[in-house]
């Protein structure tokens, strides 16, 4: 392999990467995480057997007489998803310099500022 073809291959690599998501406006991010119900094991599952059937695969009884545990795994799959996200995941937040702003005298923050975060 030459040396065109290894910085090809690297150029190649860094067209596939995917784009960040687009910001959503601050406001209507904060506004709208009022009304979300959080996460729920029975809708996820229900979700995903919806999914599965859709794509014709089973989830009742199978054919042959025998159970079919397609069910039983999304559920146990979501379940710990869902408790290692809720109480293993650590989340870290930062905040930009000057993106929030206070209201002087009152300690009330007038803004919604630009934080970013990541959950490991």
């Amino acid at each position: 392999m030459g040396i065109e073809q290894i910085c090809q291959t690297i150029s190649n690599f860094f067209d596939n990467v995917r784009p960040p998501f687009p910001q959503l406006p601050k406001m209507l991010l904060v506004c709208s995480m009022m009304r979300r119900p959080g996460l729920s094991t029975i809708q996820s599952t229900a979700n995903i057997v919806k999914d599965l059937n859709k794509l014709g695969i089973p989830t009742g009884p199978m054919p042959h007489g025998c159970d079919n545990m397609s069910v039983a795994f999304a559920f146990a799959y979501v379940k710990e998803a869902f408790r290692a996200f809720k109480n293993d995941a650590n989340g870290q937040a930062g905040a930009f310099n000057s993106s929030i702003q206070i209201l002087p005298n009152t300690m009330s923050n007038i803004t919604c500022g630009t934080i970013e975060g990541k959950i490991n």
